[in-house]
């Protein structure tokens, strides 16, 4: 299976594009859009060869695709897993990242990346393979590794200031659920979970809802999911919960499995 990248997109012009490398256990996904033409959104995602090393499987997708070596305007390297922490910016020191990382899992991949999250007053900490980074490093111009959170607690923080006082916001994606809950901006919880079927994240949402003390009637859950998965949980939950609502980017196609944290990267950059 190849990846396909709208006509449009050629190397004369590839400058114009802001574009993603995301990053999960099984695959690899393309996107990008020109930040003046909301029209010109696209993604594509392919799943690696499960038969072969994972860091070589990930090259060779990248060395058939002549578009991934594009100068663009930027490109970012999403890391689409659960190995996350964040850490207050008063007791970070980032010579003592990967101790952090080991604390927080048993067996965290083998280099450890950090970004600010300056309107939390925080570091995220993220874990990644050492030779995906390197090779990422050497074959992309000045990439931007971010983890895949990142964009959605942005975008839930400044969305949250401007609502109800407590909500909970919840982002389907492969087999995880992150789940967030926030107060007048301020962060209370975050965490991510694997799933298996959608029991699982009914059990997840209402776990946290209680954990959380959210108010079944004044209190909102927020969804950021395929239409197909949104339907199938807002008929179960509006059995406990009153207040739903599904997370939609403006310009994207609603009939696209996007995942939610490449809207909400492209949203925030916008």
């Amino acid at each position: 299976m190849n990846l396909r990248v709208p006509d449009a997109l050629m190397v004369d012009n590839s400058e114009k594009y802001v574009v993603s490398i995301r990053l999960s256990p099984d695959g690899l996904a393309f996107s990008g859009y020109i930040p003046s033409e909301k029209d010109s959104f696209f993604y594509e995602e392919i799943k690696t060869d499960q038969a072969k090393n994972h860091v070589q499987a990930i090259k060779d997708v990248f060395f058939a695709h002549p578009f991934f070596a594009y100068s663009y305007k930027q490109i970012y390297v999403v890391c689409a897993n659960r190995q996350y922490t964040i850490v207050p910016d008063n007791v970070f020191v980032e010579k003592q990242k990967e101790q952090l990382m080991s604390f927080v899992f048993s067996s965290p991949d083998g280099k450890t990346l950090y970004e600010r999250l300056d309107e939390f007053d925080s570091v995220l900490l993220f874990g990644i393979q050492p030779e995906v980074y390197e090779f990422f490093s050497r074959s992309l111009l000045r990439p931007v590794f971010t983890h895949a959170v990142t964009p959605m607690l942005i975008q839930w923080k400044k969305h949250n200031l401007t609502g109800f006082p407590k909500q909970l916001y919840v982002a389907l994606h492969d087999d995880i659920i992150d789940v967030a809950c926030f107060d007048k901006g301020t962060l209370l919880f975050i965490n991510s979970f694997h799933f298996d079927d959608p029991d699982d994240i009914l059990y997840y949402i209402l776990y946290v809802w209680k954990q959380t003390g959210l108010d079944q009637q004044k209190d909102k859950l927020f969804l950021s999911a395929n239409a197909r998965m949104y339907q199938t949980l807002q008929e179960t939950l509006q059995t406990y919960l009153l207040q739903i609502e599904l997370i939609q980017s403006p310009w994207i196609d609603a009939n696209m499995e996007v995942p939610p944290d490449i809207t909400a990267l492209f949203q925030c950059g916008s």
